[in-house]
């Protein structure tokens, strides 16, 4: 079970980042309910940065939450061609993309009703099929998947082109995302959104606090009291915990013993690092710098 660490000065969420990577592990990522409700309770009723943000919203592949083709795979160029001022995740809803009238890409909620584009044939040499009936996204991807190799995959200005000449009406191609991340680079899927969350207001929200019960998107640079994760789990029932005080290549290793307790073991001998209170598996720290 982590351990967090709850830090009461007020920051923006790029300097909590900063603050939590530099002094313990990172910003708080949230497994389950469990861990949700420890952050409620030290929070205490005040909103409270956590690890969740959606920065790299224009970036394909590199992260969780980029673009990736329905293929699977990777894209061999990194090819996009969004529009001015796309895509813009528009109410936190847009999660997928069509290409519009123009040839210019722009992401659009995925249950919208569109027109669709699949292709066939070796990624190499594609050949583009224009589909006239309008679903939404994923049901466009199950016919391109029955009937062709899959919704149309664009690496490059030509096929871009290909493709733009078969549509006069915004048709869905195969690029979506699954938006939102944790600062530590887990891949954890839990997610307890305050009702209307998110919603991306003037869509220039990419950082989540907790605040009251649940997880809201909020401004990056307002400032917030935050909570850093000082514990967190290796493999089994391994964990480990890094010294405030101590460099990351002097790390205090603790073990979970079949009682429920804590024992530690320095990387080396006589090491004393100052830790943030006990290594209580059940509760978490209140820091005031």
């Amino acid at each position: 079970m982590n351990k967090y660490i709850l830090v009461t000065k007020e920051m923006t969420w790029q300097d909590a980042q900063e603050y939590c990577r530099q002094t313990y592990v990172d910003l708080a990522t949230v497994d389950n309910m469990d861990d949700l409700n420890q952050l409620v309770d030290l929070a205490d009723g005040v909103g409270i940065w956590i690890g969740l943000h959606d920065f790299n919203r224009k970036s394909m592949d590199s992260y969780p939450n980029s673009w990736r083709w329905s293929t699977q795979t990777r894209s061999q160029t990194g090819y996009m061609n969004f529009a001015s001022g796309q895509p813009n995740y528009n109410g936190a809803r847009q999660e997928c993309v069509r290409m519009t009238s123009h040839g210019t890409w722009a992401d659009a909620a995925c249950s919208d009703q569109d027109k669709f584009v699949c292709f066939s044939g070796p990624s190499s040499a594609k050949t583009y099929h224009h589909v006239s009936q309008t679903v939404s996204w994923e049901s466009a991807k199950s016919y391109c998947r029955t009937h062709y190799t899959d919704l149309a995959k664009i690496e490059n200005q030509a096929e871009n082109q290909q493709v733009s000449s078969l549509v006069t009406t915004s048709s869905w191609i195969g690029l979506s995302r699954v938006p939102w991340t944790w600062s530590d680079g887990s891949n954890g899927s839990f997610r307890h959104w305050e009702a209307g969350e998110p919603d991306n207001k003037e869509k220039r929200q990419f950082c989540t606090l907790i605040v009251g019960g649940a997880i809201a998107d909020t401004y990056c640079q307002s400032q917030k009291q935050f909570i850093c994760m000082a514990m967190f789990k290796v493999s089994g029932n391994d964990v480990k915990m890094k010294s405030k005080k101590v460099s990351e290549e002097h790390m205090l290793f603790l073990f979970l013993s079949s009682d429920g307790c804590f024992s530690g073991q320095h990387r080396k001998q006589g090491l004393q690092p100052e830790l943030e209170r006990s290594a209580d598996k059940t509760r978490a720290g209140r820091l005031e710098p």
